[in-house]
């Protein structure tokens, strides 16, 4: 994989472009992405602390020690605190005076924020989203590499799950089937927790999975993944229990014509909403572009949502290494809906698919 300390020395170039004098990070996906190190956020304060120029400092409770020196490359100096310390003491002597700006990352805990907000007095905060996309956004072969397996792991789980769709079972025993076979197959968490949804349910793009059973006639909407080597997986698929009506596979095969329209429209150098727009286009010929009512796609990578967004209005522009879902759906009120949902990543070749379960109708 990609050398730590040379995403570290890029994240440091890029803050001396934009005047940034620290960025502190929690424990998220940014700190596994500089550092390998993955740890739980509680009430203990830890603090990756990345100046603009120099080593960085991990500030860490005691009982993390043992993880941040066992890493195999120890791209910071480390610093650690007990119980009956305080932390922020750590920080005081590692602040230049001078400074002026500090990125915060976004997900720190906002009691932590407020406690170390003693190490940077005067300070303008900003916060590091911004900065960290710059590289975030772009994957190596290693980390392509590592969504086309999380993405091969749901293919897999996606083929269980059809055995088991019948009527009687409920939403919430085929959630809990996915979990158990990602987990099975090598998974070490969920992406997120599962979106089970039947029947009517369909309807509501992001479903609560509930009590209710199938029957005869539903459709099935399932979106689930896991997590590989900590790179997210996120696949959706819609099936019908029995044969389908004539609408539903009108409306199927509009959504399956848009999500091939959007993947044939991925392309170096045209802007995300472009894509957007290709699959959007195929929905609203089909008559139904009032109920696709969400962006076509998310980027993903350590982070089940990230950037760059498949949305209308984003200008930002496609290149080598983005890695993003195409999800269209339609969702008519009260009836069904249907979403297929494929990741993409971008490579000098073009597009291709992370994950390659069938998009055709499956009537279990």
């Amino acid at each position: 994989m990609g050398s730590y300390t040379a995403r570290i020395q890029k994240i440091q170039a890029i803050m001396k472009s934009q005047n940034t004098d620290y960025m502190v990070f929690a424990p998220t996906s940014h700190l596994f992405y500089l550092t390998g190190l993955k740890t739980t956020a509680d009430e203990r304060l830890q603090v990756f602390l990345v100046p603009a120029e120099g080593k960085p400092v991990m500030i860490m409770p005691d009982m993390y020690r043992e993880a941040a020196e066992n890493l195999e490359e120890k791209n910071f100096d480390l610093a650690t605190w007990s119980d009956e310390t305080d932390p922020v003491n750590l920080l005081l002597p590692l602040i230049k005076k001078g400074s002026a700006i500090a990125a915060i990352d976004e997900r720190m805990w906002a009691g932590h924020f407020l406690s170390l907000r003693r190490a940077f007095v005067g300070f303008e905060f900003i916060g590091v989203s911004n900065l960290m996309r710059e590289i975030r956004m772009f994957k190596d072969q290693y980390e392509m590499s590592q969504l086309a397996k999380a993405g091969g792991l749901t293919d897999k789980v996606m083929a269980e799950v059809r055995m088991v769709i019948q009527p009687g079972i409920s939403e919430k025993e085929l959630a809990f089937f996915v979990e158990s076979k990602l987990k099975e197959y090598g998974a070490e968490e969920l992406s997120f927790k599962p979106i089970v949804a039947s029947g009517p349910n369909t309807s509501s793009p992001h479903h609560y999975t509930g009590e209710r059973k199938l029957q005869m006639g539903d459709l099935v909407v399932l979106d689930f993944g896991g997590l590989f080597q900590g790179y997210c997986s996120d696949m959706t698929r819609t099936f019908s229990v029995g044969k389908a009506s004539a609408e539903v596979k009108k409306v199927f095969n509009a959504v399956k014509d848009a999500n091939e329209a959007g993947f044939l429209a991925v392309q170096q150098g045209i802007a995300c909403e472009k894509v957007d727009e290709a699959a959007r286009e195929v929905i609203s010929r089909a008559g139904y572009g009032e109920y696709f009512i969400h962006r076509t796609g998310h980027g993903i990578g350590l982070d089940i949502h990230e950037d760059p967004y498949i949305v209308k209005g984003n200008q930002e522009i496609l290149k080598t290494g983005m890695t993003f879902s195409i999800e269209p759906g339609i969702y008519l009120p009260g009836k069904f809906g249907v979403r297929i949902e494929d990741i993409v990543g971008l490579t000098e070749n073009g597009p291709v698919r992370f994950n390659n379960f069938s998009h055709e109708l499956i009537e279990t």
